[in-house]
C-alpha cells in the first residue's frame, strides 16, 4: 500500500496532497511543499510525529492527484 497525506490532516487550509510509495518519498514531499508553497523556514521538533500520525495508506491514483490541482 502506498503512503498518503494532505495539508488538511496536519491542520492546514490547503488542498495540497502527496501520495508516494515510502515514507521517506512521503516525507521529502510535503517538507518541498511546506518551504516552496507555505514558506516554512524551520519545522517544530514535534513535526515529524505530527506527520507520521497523519500518514493514511492506500493507493495512488497520479492521474486522480494531478487532475485535483488542474493538471491532467
Amino acid at each position: 500500500m502506498d503512503k498518503m497525506i494532505s495539508c488538511e490532516n496536519l491542520g492546514y487550509e490547503c488542498a495540497f496532497m502527496a501520495c508516494a510509495g515510502t515514507e521517506t518519498e512521503l516525507f521529502q514531499k510535503i517538507l518541498e511543499h511546506g518551504r516552496t508553497v507555505h514558506r516554512v523556514q524551520e519545522f517544530s521538533p514535534g513535526f515529524d510525529n505530527k506527520v507520521r500520525a497523519s500518514i493514511r495508506e492506500g493507493y495512488c491514483d497520479l492521474e486522480v492527484e494531478l487532475c485535483k490541482y488542474g493538471e491532467c
